[in-house]
């Protein structure tokens, strides 16, 4: 035999003995499909790791912590009422460090003053008075500030406030350049002919960065419950934004935490939603898409949140409340963020 033949044969004796040699080792875990002939093997995990841990290569990295995707807050309620007698806050920070809280009594908006925040002082006068047809009935009052010095209000305007067939809600809105004196500029979001199902109530409304308004309202779109929107270039005429925002929770109150938006909320009615009553918050960082809802606290008779951004790291919540015997009230809530 040549040299060149030996090497061949060498070769083939070598791959013989390899291939037998892994034909004799067992599976280490066979699965088998019931009513299937074909036995699929499937190595165990454990086993494989610990048989090439020798292969794996050593490193001194520790896992990477994920950042949690809502912010932590710790919620402390806070003593007496900010209002009695009335309800369905909006806090508004005015210039001077001083809050205004805007609320609704007998149809009509109305205010009150406070220097911390807390402790408020009703002031006279009525902001927004009822008229007629769909502003029958005002209240859920939303402020932005204007250049110049002047302030645009959204409030809801409705023809009658029992629920069910035929009642109806719509969004209008009216300038001021106190804070105190309103005048009625119209009709803004018309829920009959904007695809709301004749239901734009509680609007809360927010400047983005570019200068254009959205305002997130309740909806009936598509014969769902939840929270829509609607957005704006000038301030006063508004287009309709596809999708829902929210669903099953209501009345909406936006807060900007650095780069991240808040949305506080609402459960009022189990039938809709998926959560316990009570007042809850979301996250989103473009305004469109929100997190799962947490909850500031649970309780029943509890609606229409509104929210002051005390500094970078505290808010406090104000919201409407029932209490005994059937007297509304706004009451709140502060809370910090937990590092």
């Amino acid at each position: 035999m040549d040299k060149s033949n030996f090497m061949q044969l060498c070769m083939v004796t070598i791959f013989l003995l390899i291939f037998l040699s892994g034909c004799s080792s067992e599976p280490e875990k066979i699965a088998q499909n019931e009513g299937i002939n074909e036995n699929i093997v499937v190595p165990e995990a454990e086993s494989v790791i610990e048989k090439h841990k020798d292969l794996i290569p050593e490193t001194d990295d520790k896992p990477t912590e994920q950042v949690a995707e809502t912010l932590s807050f710790s919620w402390e309620k806070d003593s007496d009422a900010r209002v009695v007698d009335g309800s369905v806050p909006l806090v508004h920070k005015l210039n001077d460090g001083k809050v205004r809280l805007y609320y609704c009594k007998d149809d009509i908006i109305l205010s009150a003053i406070s220097k911390d925040g807390l402790t408020f002082t009703k002031e006279q006068g009525i902001r927004i008075s009822q008229g007629t047809g769909f502003e029958s009935h005002v209240c859920d009052p939303t402020i932005v500030d204007l250049p110049g010095g002047k302030m645009r209000m959204y409030y809801k305007g409705a023809n009658t406030m029992k629920p069910g067939p035929g009642s109806i809600h719509k969004i209008y809105s009216a300038i001021s350049s106190d804070g105190l004196t309103f005048q009625k500029e119209g009709l803004r979001i018309d829920s009959e002919t904007n695809g709301d199902n004749g239901w734009a109530s509680v609007p809360d409304a927010i400047v983005l960065s570019d200068g254009r308004v959205r305002i997130y309202y309740v909806t009936a779109a598509e014969m769902q419950h939840g929270i829509g929107s609607a957005i704006s270039s000038d301030g006063l005429n508004f287009v309709k934004e596809p999708g829902m925002r929210v669903e099953n929770l209501v009345d909406p109150a936006l807060v900007r935490i650095g780069d991240r938006y808040l949305l506080f909320a609402a459960s009022i009615e189990e039938r809709f939603a998926r959560v316990p009553k009570g007042i809850y918050y979301l996250e989103s960082s473009d305004g469109l898409d929100f997190s799962e809802p947490v909850a500031v606290f649970q309780g029943d008779n509890v609606y229409d949140p509104s929210v002051l951004k005390v500094d970078d790291n505290t808010v406090r919540v104000f919201y409407g409340k029932v209490v005994p015997p059937q007297k509304p009230a706004v009451e709140s809530y502060t809370g910090k963020i937990v590092e």
